[in-house]
């Protein structure tokens, strides 16, 4: 090996780009903002705790974008990301892939006292000492844009399939006032 020379002019060191981060880690957003970078993030479901209880598995990815920059001198970031949750139906309650897409800009703050600084169109979001884990924000944008009644759209819901359904297995339709009328004539013909 001694004396060898790689001649590394005009080798690529990576054929494609490199794969995106997942975002567990805390980042300095201040040094991110400065040098106004752009994160790419595949974070998967499994690690964003508080989507948990609204999902039926934790399987899949939520994909996206930061970008970070400063804005009348606060720390800004545009948020892009989207995602294929499995939750459940309102209208059938089965299962059913949710596609999200999101976009939003927000404004890191250091403390709550700086949020209240901050113009009210504005979302905020704490970041002490300048760090957080950018998953965070993946999390918080995929928990603002999903609905909060997710629905299949209503041709391709099987709740809608139930109307073909075989007699024995509809549910029967309940009149309480059906023979209102005819009791109230005979309780009248009665006076």
């Amino acid at each position: 090996m001694d004396g060898q020379v790689f001649d590394l002019e005009g080798v690529h060191t990576y054929d494609t780009r490199p794969m995106p981060e997942d975002g567990s880690k805390l980042c300095n957003v201040a040094v991110l903002a400065d040098e106004e970078r752009q994160v790419e993030l595949a974070v998967p479901i499994a690690n964003l705790a508080r989507l948990a209880p609204l999902l039926l598995s934790q399987g899949g990815m939520a994909t996206g974008r930061i970008a970070f920059s400063r804005a009348q001198g606060r720390i800004t970031a545009d948020v892009w990301l989207e995602a294929l949750p499995e939750v459940r139906c309102q209208r059938c309650l089965g299962p059913m892939l949710l596609p999200v897409r999101s976009q939003s800009r927000v404004t890191l703050v250091a403390t709550e006292g700086e949020a209240d600084a901050v113009a009210p169109d504005l979302e905020v979001v704490l970041a002490p000492e300048d760090r957080i884990r950018l998953a965070d924000l993946i999390e918080e944008e995929l928990l603002l844009a999903m609905p909060g009644a997710p629905r299949h759209e209503e041709e391709e819901c099987p709740a809608r399939a139930g109307d073909d359904a075989p007699e024995e297995m509809k549910a029967p339709v309940q009149k309480p006032f059906a023979d209102l009328g005819r009791l109230l004539k005979t309780d009248r013909s009665r006076q």
